[in-house]
Parts: structure tokens; C-alpha cells; sequence
């Protein structure tokens, strides 16, 4: 009579399994800066980052499909594996399938010695398995390095230009570069490309963005012209441009309003040719000069030739505070901006903001569009794969609750007609 209890413990401790494998809801992450974050299939997925005192890499994420606000956020952390080390100042880029993020470059420490461990400039986390994995690139050797931003074009290839190094990771003064790294996602390897006209100076901390023309639009950071100089801040309308057709830099001399100079900062570009930058730090005397920035948002107009920046119009009300080491990601009508470090008060931001890009306005509530008025599109293999996943995973499930069911079922059955046997035998009836 104890076999159904044994099967229904062995179903019930399996659904259990289940559910701790896939995720964790209503999470509630450490305050952090200097992280990444991507959007997958409606999900604003963070990935590690700095939370002072003490390093984490954690994957979560915030579900876009549904409505709410930037003080009630639910968070569901993933249970993911395999990366050994934790990674702050790094850059994350997304496959154009939406299966893969490529965690690049960065401040790596291994999570068992504590040391700093450069052994591998890329590790790959696969959305579906959720999983970390150290691919095998070949060709031409990248040094380590932090502080970039990396951009792919509809190729599958992966563009890192410059960052800098820190050989001394107290001081985190080191090495810079100004090369064009290409990584092909295809088939796995390394280019280091050979270019000395119009080369750049050493660069780190700027912004990128890629154009559907395939031209890469540097904006701000700092450089340097040697390894022994200080850095100094890039003028905001001093743009560099990179075209990945031809593999030529230039430069552009925007015009506009002022922008003063700024790293650390975010932007993203829109549908319509904008990019919108936010916050950051500023940068004097070869150390950090933490005072906010002015303005805290711009837009470039890459419509116009030269281009034109500008600053929209209430774009300080109910805007966040001064901040840096943050993430902005576009979603739909929406630029989110997510946690970073406040100036001023030695903390990071636990907050989420959204700027409607549309209305040029900072709001509170967060609504997805209509899915009246979503244009549909063929699913990608990857979104097919996932579909097909969470179909077979939700129907295993199922199946598991209708055999623990019946086995209760059977259980129960057997019980009552147990006691009325019972019942019915002599010296059992009053």
C-alpha cells in the first residue's frame, strides 16, 4: 500500500526539479553598476555587474509583456551554469538569431581562487539551455581588455573597437588600444584588422551604435594619445564613423547644441535614426571627477549630414538622477535604463526608468504595445526551438500531474474498500 505514496513522493520531488531548474520568481537583485543587459523575446535580461564590496554574476530578468511600474518591479532570477568567473566592465552582444549572447572582454575574477583570471576574452551563454560555455575562436590573438562596446552587423559579425587594459588592478591604469577586432559568429574567429589611415586614438568608455547602412558611430569616451599619457575626454561632436563595407574610419564634426564631454554614459538608436544618450561621469587631472553632466539626455540626429544634436524638451522632469556605470536597452516605444551608480551618494540605483522616445518624456508606468497592433514576423529557428521546448516541457508536466492524480486516486479507492472489508468481517459489527 506504499507504492503509491513512493511514486507520488518520486512525481512530486520532480516537479519540484522542474520548477527550480527554470527560475525564480519575485527576485530581488543586489543594487549593481558597471553590468550588461540585452532583451530576448520580451525579456530585459541583466547580466552581472559590480555591487560594491563584493562581485556577482547572476542572470534575471524583468518580463516586457506585461504592465507595470518602475517602484513595483518583479524580477525572475535564472538558474544558469558553467561561466567560472565573475565579470564586471565588459561588453554583451546578442546573435541576430537571439540564441546567444557573447559576453566580451572585461574585468574577469575566478569565482573559486579569486584571482583574475584572463584566460578566455569570450564566453557564450545559449538562452534556450541557459548554460555558459568557453567557445574555441580561432585566428588572430586579442589581448585582454575592458571598457568597450561591442556592435553586430547583419552578417553575424561582431565589430570591438579599442578599450583599455588595466595591468595595475589597483590603480586600474594600464594598456590602450585603438584597434578594429572583427568577430565572425559563424565561424568563430578572430580578425584583427590592419588599417593606419585615419586611425583613431586610444579610446575606452565610448558609446557605439550601428547604422543600417553598416556604419559604426563612436561617440565620447576617453583617450589617449600614449600609454604614458593621461586620458582625456572626447569633445561629444568630434564623431568617429567606421564603415564595415569598406573598412575606412573618418570623422565627422557634428553641430548643435553643446553636449558636454562624458564615459560611462549609455545610448541606443532608434527606428527613425536618433541616437539618445543618458548620464555618466566626467574626467579631469588623469582621475575621475564625479559631477553630473550637462545635459543628462541628448539626441543625435543622424538624419542630417553633419549630424545635429539637440536636447528635447522636458527632458529633465521626472528624469532619473545623475548617474553612470548604468545600461539602456529600446524596447518598442521605450528606452529602459536600469540600475547604475547615483552621484553623489556612493550607492547604486535599484530603480528601472523608462523614456518614451515618442512622446520625448520620462514616465512611471511601463505598458506594452496592443497585441492587436504587434506586426508579426517568421520565428527565428531559435524562437521555434524555444516554442517547441516549452510546448514538450509543458506537457511533460502535465502528464506528470495527471499520473500523480491517479495514483492518488488508486490510493483513496483502495483505502475505503480496505475498511469496508474490514468492516464486514466477524467480530467487527456491533
Amino acid at each position: 500500500m506504499y507504492l503509491p505514496f513512493k511514486l507520488f513522493k518520486s512525481i512530486f520531488c520532480t516537479l519540484l526539479l522542474i520548477n527550480s531548474i527554470l527560475c525564480y520568481d519575485n527576485y530581488v537583485p543586489s543594487k549593481r553598476f558597471l553590468h550588461n543587459s540585452v532583451i530576448i523575446n520580451d525579456k530585459l535580461l541583466i547580466l552581472g555587474g559590480y555591487t560594491f564590496n563584493h562581485y556577482e554574476f547572476e542572470i534575471f530578468y524583468l518580463d516586457l509583456s506585461k504592465s507595470f511600474d518602475n517602484f513595483n518591479l518583479t524580477w525572475t532570477l535564472i538558474s544558469d551554469e558553467g561561466l567560472p568567473v565573475y565579470v564586471w566592465r565588459s561588453t554583451s552582444v546578442l546573435s541576430l538569431d537571439n540564441s546567444t549572447v557573447y559576453l566580451i572582454g572585461g574585468l574577469m575574477q575566478n569565482k573559486e581562487t579569486h584571482e583574475y583570471d584572463y584566460s578566455n576574452l569570450i564566453y557564450t551563454y545559449d538562452c534556450l539551455t541557459s548554460k555558459w560555455s568557453k567557445p574555441v575562436i580561432d585566428g588572430d590573438k586579442v589581448p585582454p581588455r575592458q571598457n568597450i562596446k561591442g556592435v553586430i552587423e547583419n552578417s553575424g559579425k561582431i565589430y570591438i573597437f579599442g578599450g583599455h587594459n588595466a595591468t595595475n588592478l589597483t590603480s586600474l591604469r594600464g594598456v590602450s588600444f585603438n584597434d578594429m577586432n572583427v568577430l565572425d559568429t559563424f565561424s568563430k574567429t578572430w580578425t584583427n584588422l590592419n588599417i593606419s589611415e585615419n586611425l583613431p586614438l586610444s579610446c575606452a568608455e565610448y558609446a557605439a551604435n550601428i547604422l543600417p547602412n553598416g556604419t559604426i558611430i563612436y561617440i565620447g569616451g576617453l583617450e589617449r594619445a600614449s600609454n604614458d599619457a593621461n586620458y582625456t575626454l572626447v569633445n561629444m561632436k568630434k564623431i568617429k564613423l567606421f564603415n564595415t563595407i569598406t573598412y575606412k574610419w573618418s570623422q565627422m564634426n557634428a553641430t548643435g547644441s553643446y553636449i558636454g564631454p562624458r564615459w560611462y554614459f549609455s545610448s541606443v538608436l532608434t527606428p527613425d535614426g536618433y541616437i539618445i544618450i543618458l548620464g555618466g561621469l566626467s574626467y579631469s587631472g588623469g582621475s575621475i571627477d564625479y559631477v553630473g553632466v550637462s545635459p543628462k539626455l541628448a539626441r543625435l540626429d543622424t538624419n542630417q549630414n553633419p549630424f545635429i544634436w539637440s536636447i528635447p524638451p522636458n527632458s529633465e522632469v521626472n528624469a532619473p538622477p545623475y548617474i553612470w556605470g548604468h545600461t539602456a536597452n529600446l524596447y518598442n516605444d521605450y528606452m529602459i535604463i536600469t540600475f547604475g551608480s547615483e552621484l553623489g551618494l556612493n550607492n547604486s540605483v535599484s530603480q528601472v526608468y523608462f523614456y518614451n522616445i515618442k512622446s520625448n518624456r520620462w514616465v512611471i508606468t511601463f505598458s506594452p504595445p496592443d497585441s492587436k497592433t504587434i506586426t508579426t514576423s517568421t520565428p527565428s529557428p531559435a524562437a521555434e526551438k524555444s516554442k517547441s521546448l516549452a510546448i514538450g516541457l509543458g506537457t511533460g508536466i502535465g502528464a506528470l500531474l495527471l499520473i500523480s492524480c491517479i495514483f492518488i486516486a488508486i490510493f483513496i479507492v483502495r483505502r475505503i474498500r480496505k475498511r469496508s472489508v474490514i468492516l464486514q468481517m466477524p467480530g467487527n459489527i456491533g
